[in-house]
């Protein structure tokens, strides 16, 4: 087989390719030189075609894995790096050179332990058709992980009857290994148990596997969000929308707030997007409605609901623009004092005017006759 041809056609890249094909060997493994360009010319009068040359590639065997698979070629000191050189030995007699740090290893966190779930699964009741699943899942899980290479403690199997699905719970040496990033490999392990235990019982049924509480610190934080997301909704907002999550995530909100009279729980959105979503429901409407302010509320004074009605105006002719007076005056005496309360109503065409006085005054005692001290 030739190392090197010469090919003539109409474009280069048709050139390129019938050489390629009478070498037999692919484009990333020969050398393309151009010899001459093509020409089209005039109504096919000075047309020229192209001519390349092709030849195989001469491999280093010091670089010979990164030439074949096309790895990204070595950077070129520039005039830039250059500089920075000449600079940096200009500037070695006067440099500072810091004292080196002793490094600190770290230590590795230590695992934490795997805590138990709430009362309400611990006590509850496993029904009869589940507990050959749950066993077997349980064993599913331990050969898994053993295969892995990982030690596992404390394993246990759980029934959840709120998020109707099967927890196992356990204590492992390597848990960085089994979650993974983002929980990506623990979502593995559980989806095989998932689908094993529903293809061999012929039943769907779910699968939660958990260490390190990296599921139970996830769940709380969603509880922490619905939460607020119903009180949103409560106090008038017409939808709440929870962060793109995984079927599993969003699984578990549609089940926690089932039966909720305030919201309900529909999901939006396509692939990695998806969301749930809350919206209010009638009960919402009936509780605004009571918080609202009757039809025939008017707000007055403080501590008043409505203010207080003023006498009736009379009406009065143009020509009466003097406004009508009407006086109302009450005393009342006793042994020290005279009270006087005087109440003064001024009636216009444009309104109503009522005022009160009250005058206090003080009575002095009369000196006794004769008489009267001769009667006493």
């Amino acid at each position: 087989m030739p190392n090197k041809i010469r090919v003539e056609a109409k474009e280069v890249s048709e050139a390129i390719a019938q050489g390629l094909k009478e070498l037999g060997l692919r484009r990333e493994q020969v050398e393309v030189k151009v010899l001459e360009a093509p020409k089209k010319g005039f109504l096919g009068i000075g047309s020229r075609p192209a001519v390349v040359e092709i030849y195989k590639k001469r491999w280093n065997s010091k670089n010979l894995d990164s030439q074949i698979y096309m790895d990204v070629p070595k950077r070129k000191n520039g005039r830039r790096s250059s500089r920075n050189g000449r600079n940096s030995r200009r500037n070695t007699k006067f440099a500072y050179h810091a004292p080196e740090k002793e490094r600190r290893e770290r230590t590795p966190k230590a695992n934490e332990p795997q805590l138990l779930p709430n009362e309400a699964i611990q006590n509850a009741v496993i029904p009869e058709n589940l507990v050959q699943p749950m066993k077997e899942a349980k064993d599913r899980l331990e050969q898994v992980l053993t295969q892995m290479g990982v030690k596992v403690e404390n394993l246990h199997a759980w029934w959840d009857e709120k998020q109707q699905r099967i927890l196992l719970t356990f204590d492992c040496d390597k848990p960085a290994i089994v979650i993974g990033k983002e929980g990506k490999t623990l979502e593995a392990i559980q989806y095989l148990s998932t689908l094993a235990l529903s293809r061999h019982f012929d039943t769907p049924i779910s699968v939660i596997t958990d260490t390190q509480n990296y599921w139970r610190k996830t769940e709380d934080k969603i509880d922490a969000e619905i939460k607020r997301g119903v009180e949103m909704i409560k106090n008038g907002n017409s939808v709440f929308r929870f962060r793109p999550m995984s079927a599993q995530l969003r699984r578990y909100i549609h089940r926690a707030v089932e039966g909720n009279e305030y919201v309900t729980t529909t999901s939006e959105g396509e692939g990695k997007w998806r969301k749930v979503t809350f919206r209010p429901t009638k009960k919402v409407a009936e509780l605004l409605n009571e918080r609202k302010a009757p039809s025939d509320f008017v707000p007055g004074i403080i501590g008043e609901d409505k203010p207080e009605e003023s006498a009736p105006v009379k009406e009065t002719t143009p020509a009466q623009e003097v406004a009508s007076t009407q006086e109302t005056t009450s005393v009342q005496e006793t042994e020290t004092s005279v009270v006087t309360l005087r109440e003064t109503v001024v009636h216009t065409p444009d309104y109503s005017l009522k005022e009160c006085s009250v005058e206090i005054s003080t009575a002095q005692p009369q000196a006794e006759t004769p008489a009267e001290t001769t009667e006493k």
